[in-house]
């Protein structure tokens, strides 16, 4: 079973500022706010990022409707874009690769003007102690650098909270060496870096059991689609849900009227509603297409047995001219032979007429 664990929306109707809704735990998650406020078009985006292609079901007259169209402080967008997040929770586990806080921790600052990545935000600080932690993180800004220690007796573990985010993470420190100066006795105090990087939130690593699918639409009408970061079809995504309920016209997308709508429908349609729950609805798409191209199969070879028909009383006519021409080559060349011996012959007389006639000259002579 998925779960869903983040919502991030851009320029997707009322959504012109990119928007982040992070669904934490196993409970029921509701969304409440005055009439008018974008409530529905949450549930628009995520009917829209499985792959709806009817603009009337998201509530506008063409798809470009779903498109940011301005007001009159805010400029219209040129694209929409929403990214659904959902996880497995019996494979999803480990280091949250996705977090919007990492902390890493040095035992030296790192030198002043050092590069930083271009997906990186970094701001590196010095916490006192433990308990002051959690605020220097929450105050840290890029490029600015505060020179802090902590107790040895504290530098074990440094709690760290991540201002919006779910988890406080205990953090082992390592290799921490106290100053040279510190007293031999006592809690003497050691230097702690803590590199504070916020990712970009476009900048993504994916980890095992996470699924991230990402629908963009441009005025242009061209449109994209993303698996894990990675364009993919259409047709991608919806074999990548089928089955789970998940997709356009599911029943894991009930909305307003939608319980009334299938008590009223015709029997095969609540028994298609039925078939997607117990998952035949895959197996009978996938036969659906196996057909498809078993009947593709048939065309061509109907379409190759008719060239071959065709080529075959092409080729007996060929054979039919080819004896004939090689009969006419073998009888013109008998009649050139016979010909030959039929001129010599006639050479042969005329020269010995024309002896004789010689001859009958000369004795009249």
């Amino acid at each position: 079973m998925l779960k869903l664990k983040r919502l991030q929306i851009l320029g997707f109707k009322s959504f012109c500022d990119r928007t982040e809704l992070k669904f934490h735990g196993d409970g029921v998650a509701a969304i409440i706010g005055p009439n008018g406020c974008g409530k529905s078009n949450i549930s628009d985006a995520i009917s829209w990022v499985l792959g709806e292609q009817s603009a009337k079901t998201l509530r506008g007259a063409r798809m470009e409707d779903v498109i940011f169209a301005g007001t009159r402080d805010r400029k219209p967008t040129g694209m929409a874009e929403v990214s659904l997040t959902l996880i497995d929770p019996e494979v999803y586990g480990g280091a949250d690769a996705n977090a919007a806080t990492e902390i890493d921790i040095h035992d030296d600052m790192p030198e002043s003007g050092a590069p930083v990545a271009d997906d990186w935000d970094e701001a590196s600080i010095r916490a006192r102690a433990a308990a002051d932690t959690e605020q220097a993180v929450e105050d840290a800004q890029p490029g600015r650098t505060e020179e802090v220690e902590i107790p040895r007796s504290k530098i074990n573990t440094i709690a760290i909270a991540f201002p919006d985010d779910e988890p406080i993470f205990a953090l082992p420190v390592h290799n921490v060496t106290p100053p040279a100066n510190a007293a031999s006795v006592g809690s003497p105090a050691a230097h702690v870096v803590l590199k504070i990087r916020r990712r970009k939130f476009n900048q993504q690593q994916f980890r095992a059991g996470e699924i991230v699918v990402t629908r963009r639409l441009f005025r242009s009408g061209d449109s994209e689609y993303l698996l894990n970061g990675k364009l993919c079809r259409l047709r991608d995504i919806q074999e990548l849900f089928m089955g789970t309920g998940l997709g356009p016209e599911s029943y894991a997308l009930i909305e307003q009227g939608r319980i009334g709508q299938i008590l009223s429908s015709r029997p095969t349609d609540r028994r298609n509603i039925l078939e997607e729950a117990a998952g035949i609805t895959k197996f009978k798409t996938k036969k659906r297409l196996a057909e498809a191209r078993l009947e593709d199969a048939k065309l061509n070879l109907n379409r190759v047995n008719d060239i071959f028909e065709e080529v075959t009383r092409q080729m007996n006519s060929l054979k039919r001219q080819a004896s004939k021409a090689e009969r006419y080559a073998r009888l013109r060349d008998e009649m050139r032979a016979k010909l030959r011996l039929v001129l010599a012959s006639k050479f042969a007389a005329m020269e010995q007429e024309s002896a004789q006639l010689d001859t009958q000259l000369d004795a009249l002579a």
